[in-house]
Formats: structure tokens, C-alpha cells, sequence
């Protein structure tokens, strides 16, 4: 497999490509979700979201349900997709899993102040990367010490789909 990466302090990490205009958008839907879960209250409803968030941590958007209506709604704005490396990306979709699952926990036993403050934490990175493509968790990942010695380079994810 001969692929090209763009240039960046984020490439190449893994040989998989992801859309990133579908992850703006995912982005977006994961807030709405995020806001809507921790307004009412349901610490299950954000652990459903961190289930999603895992599925495209593990490359394995075509079983996302996030990922899947935010390709859908890519193509009917008629967005062009824009591809960028998947490594920095699943790793951002890792820490939406863990502060999701945080959120979750904190909302389930009863630790509302808490499950708000990792909410507001979230929902900035989401924010952020849904109205500015400005992905926090991605300028980051490239200056983790694993990355930095290479110990992420990995085999292509077979999914069937594009990644979204």
C-alpha cells in the first residue's frame, strides 16, 4: 500500500486516512449528544457516547453510529472530503472515551459536580474542533513519547468503508 501523507509534525503515524470534514461534523453531533446526555441527567446516555468515541478510537467508524451520520451529512451538504492521518484522530476519539467514560461514571454515582466539570472539558475540545477544526487532542498527540519513538506505526484498519 503506497499512500501519501500530508505534511505535519502529525505524519505519517499509521498508514489510514480518516475524513476530516466528517470528524468536524462528528465532532458537532458528539457535543449535541454530550450537552443533551449530561442536561438530563443520563449518565448512561454519556457512556453510550464513550462507546462510540471507542469504536472510532479502534479505527472502526463504519460501526459508529456518530461517524456514520456525520459521512452522511458530509455528503448531503456536498462538503469535499479532506483526508488527513487517522493517528492523531483516534487518538483524540481515546480521550473523548475516557471522558466520556468519566462523565458517565461521575453522572451514575451521583457525583453531579464532577460529571459537569469533565462535561465542560469535553464540550470545549468538541467545540473547538467542530466550529474552528482546531482539535486540541491532536496538537498534542504528535509530542506523546510513544509517538515521538514511533511505537504507534501500525497496520491498515480493514473496515469495508472510508473512515469517517
Amino acid at each position: 500500500m503506497n499512500q501519501t501523507f500530508p505534511p505535519g509534525p502529525s505524519c505519517p503515524i499509521v498508514p489510514d486516512l480518516v475524513d476530516e470534514s466528517a470528524g468536524r461534523i462528528a465532532a458537532f453531533l458528539s457535543l449535541g449528544l454530550l450537552v443533551l446526555a449530561v442536561g438530563s441527567g443520563r449518565g448512561w446516555a454519556v457512556l453510550a457516547l464513550g462507546a462510540d468515541f471507542a469504536l472510532r478510537a479502534a479505527g472502526r467508524p463504519s460501526f459508529s453510529p456518530v461517524a456514520l451520520a456525520a459521512g452522511r451529512l458530509r455528503r448531503l451538504a456536498g462538503l469535499a472530503e479532506r483526508r488527513v492521518n487517522a493517528g492523531p484522530k483516534r487518538f483524540a476519539a481515546s480521550v473523548g472515551f475516557l471522558f466520556s467514560l468519566g462523565i458517565g461514571s461521575a453522572l451514575l454515582a451521583g457525583l453531579r459536580p464532577l460529571g459537569l466539570a469533565l462535561a465542560a472539558i469535553l464540550g470545549l475540545c468538541a467545540g473547538l474542533e467542530a466550529f474552528f477544526g482546531f482539535c486540541l487532542a491532536c496538537r498534542i498527540h504528535p509530542w506523546l513519547p510513544w509517538v515521538r519513538a514511533g511505537a504507534t506505526r501500525l497496520e491498515p484498519v480493514q473496515t469495508g468503508e472510508p473512515a469517517a
